[in-house]
């Protein structure tokens, strides 16, 4: 007796591909993190604040709920990119990074003018102006980057874009804990944290596209550097806490 192998007809759930926009909103997500803990931070922040801010994971679930459920189901996605969505890919990464350093710097400029000067730092420690202008070639190379991944041909890559806007995200948290909080100790946790989630997007990028693995290496290159520099300077002034 012989038996026919019947094709599976069991319907697959489609995936619901990755836009630019689930980007911004998983940004926007760690921003409003990342700002809660600032303000969670500092000791004169308003009792109303911070009630707020601790109902936010009792509140949020349910406004997400709520979108989810009057949301209508996914479109088929286009054969092909159209040329609006690759400009989009790589100017709204860039502008991202760009706004998020410029965040960061802003949160960070008391610190930088009343706490960091007085830190015990390495021989080697960069002048202030090395700064904002080596992070905005390295932010221009990471939007490049990912431009080059949302642009790549049999897309979307979710993995690797996940990670691209993981590690953007810890980069900003790395600027709070280190600079608002003033903790050299929680600064190198999130660093540390950051050098590996940098060096997995490298591979996994490089297996789509070696440009943009190429273009994360200089981002790599320096914060590994300002890993050195975190535990310096921890082990000379303490952890801060």
């Amino acid at each position: 007796m012989t038996t026919t192998n019947l094709p599976d007809t069991t319907p697959n759930e489609p995936r619901r591909p990755f836009t630019l926009r689930a980007a911004l909103s998983l940004m926007a997500g760690i921003s409003i993190a990342s700002v809660s803990i600032y303000l969670l931070c500092r000791k004169n922040t308003s009792r109303v604040v911070r009630t707020g801010i601790k109902s936010l994971p009792v509140v949020l679930p349910l406004i997400l709920d709520r979108r989810r459920d009057r949301r209508p189901a996914p479109a088929a996605a286009p054969a092909q990119h159209s040329t609006f969505y690759r400009i989009a890919a790589y100017v709204l990464p860039v502008v991202l990074c760009l706004a998020l350093g410029g965040l960061a710097g802003w949160l960070q400029r008391d610190s930088l003018t009343e706490w960091y000067p007085a830190l015990l730092k390495p021989a080697g420690t960069p002048p202030n102006l090395v700064f904002p202008i080596v992070w905005g070639v390295i932010y221009l190379l990471m939007g490049i980057s990912a431009g080059r991944i949302l642009t790549a041909p049999g897309g979307p890559h979710y993995g690797a874009m996940t990670l691209w806007g993981i590690q953007l995200g810890v980069n900003f948290l790395w600027s709070i804990l280190f600079f608002v909080c003033r903790s050299p100790l929680l600064g190198l946790i999130g660093i540390v944290v950051l050098d590996a989630l940098a060096m997995v997007y490298i591979a996994r990028s490089y297996r789509i596209r070696r440009d943009a693995a190429w273009m994360f290496a200089p981002y790599l290159a320096w914060i590994l550097y300002a890993t050195y520099l975190n535990g310096w300077i921890l082990a000379a002034n303490g952890p801060g806490i």
